[in-house]
């Protein structure tokens, strides 16, 4: 394992490079998994002059980003490029925002929790050769969570930089952005229980096979990912993604 620390920007919640975390400027790319093992898409924070930010995931699901506006008028969509290339993603008439929603009151002082991303070790999918592209030169490896546990990485929009961390789970803040609005955005990795994260997930495969007819059923490829987006109790949007097997009851 040395030797891959050496090799790449590798990090884990018990130990960091010294200063060089959190990251301060440009664009932050991270995953989680070891470099000679399985690790999830590789996913991407930035934000732009006007200070709005935003996260995408780089390597699947590419046709999406999260927006969320310093106006406070924030959504989930496809991406106007996406459409440009490949209008039958959307119906006729459909909005391309799967979801526009208001930013949720403060939950912490001072402190919006935007966003989050979990990342279950169990579905962890992509091996060496799908990571192969340059476009991994600048991710940084996050240790995954171990067993009862989940990796998670947290949004916060903040009206100061802080050293938010979880308050019982190993976590270290990944970025502390500074926008023109005069919030930070920070992201904070951690750990935490996986609660109900897989009826998550298998609820969601079970209503996207449900859309199916026989015939794109039949064409399901084994190797399929999904990602899967909903809200937390405190008003937080989340996505998961999971590996997606086609079901066993394909005729």
């Amino acid at each position: 394992m040395d030797e891959y620390r050496q090799k790449v920007p590798m990090i884990s919640p018990w130990a960091t490079k010294p200063g060089y975390l959190p990251v301060r400027k440009g664009a932050v790319r991270f995953a989680f998994g070891f470099p000679e093992a399985l690790t999830s898409n590789a996913w991407r924070m930035w934000a732009n002059k006007a200070g709005d930010v935003y996260l995408a995931c780089r390597d699947n699901m590419r046709e999406t980003k999260v927006s969320l506006h310093a106006s406070g008028r924030w959504r989930m969509a496809f991406t106007s490029e996406a459409i440009a290339k490949r209008p039958d993603l959307l119906k006729q008439g459909q909005d391309r925002a799967w979801e526009v929603w208001d930013q949720p009151p403060e939950t912490l002082p001072d402190t919006v929790v935007a966003f989050r991303l979990y990342f279950p070790t169990s579905e962890l999918a992509l091996n060496q050769t799908h990571r192969e592209s340059d476009a991994w030169s600048k991710v940084i490896f996050i240790e995954p969570a171990p067993p009862s546990r989940m990796s998670v990485v947290t949004l916060f929009i903040a009206n100061f930089d802080a050293n938010i961390v979880h308050g019982t789970e190993p976590s270290f803040r990944l970025a502390s952005i500074a926008l023109s609005t005069g919030r930070w955005a920070q992201l904070v990795a951690h750990y935490d229980l996986e609660g109900n994260v897989h009826d998550i997930i298998r609820d969601g495969l079970a209503r996207g096979a449900g859309q199916m007819d026989a015939s794109t059923l039949r064409r399901w490829p084994a190797s399929s990912y999904a990602y899967f987006f909903g809200q937390c109790p405190d008003g937080a949007r989340f996505i998961v993604g999971a590996k997606a097997p086609p079901p066993s009851n394909i005729g």
